[in-house]
């Protein structure tokens, strides 16, 4: 599942920006080779985050069918597209100060990622329901968890009159 596109891109910052970021010398046309290598790049590091609580690749939020027999269809959670959209802005950049709001916007986008990383949060789906299934859900469901170990094999009886 792709989090953002170049599309998700203009609709968030405009096409004028991304000319100028990614086509400075003549201002033509976006160049969307490199706009979407930015929104891999910013893929990698959600992956990275969001995959210690949920497998990969990310399911996505479920739509309910518009009618019945349709089949369910999976869209990105909205705040990941938000977020990819900040990321990859921020790699677009040569050159942001720390008190820019592409740097802060970045920043916010990793706090985030961290916070669900770590529990505190979680992504959330227009739908209802969850994202993707959860890295920890084999035991959550119930599912024991048994281990096996072998027998000590260094005992004082074994080890005796070595020196």
């Amino acid at each position: 599942m792709i989090y953002a596109t170049v599309a998700d891109m203009i609709s968030m910052f405009t096409e004028r920006e991304l000319i100028q970021l990614t086509d400075p010398m003549s201002n033509a046309a976006i160049d969307t080779a490199l706009v979407e290598g930015r929104i891999a790049d910013a893929q990698g590091v959600i992956d990275g985050w969001i995959g210690k609580v949920y497998r990969l690749p990310l399911r996505g939020c479920a739509r309910p069918p518009a009618t019945p027999g349709d089949p369910v269809t999976y869209s990105v959670p909205p705040q990941l597209v938000r977020i990819a959209c900040d990321i990859a802005r921020f790699y677009l950049y040569k050159d942001v100060a720390p008190d820019n709001v592409i740097y802060l916007r970045y920043k916010a986008a990793v706090a985030e990622l961290q916070a669900i990383a770590e529990g505190k949060a979680g992504l959330s789906c227009p739908f209802g329901g969850l994202a993707g299934d959860l890295v920890g859900a084999d035991a959550q469901e119930g599912w024991e968890v048994r281990h096996s170990f072998s027998p000590r094999q260094i005992t004082d009886d074994s080890t005796r009159g070595y020196a």
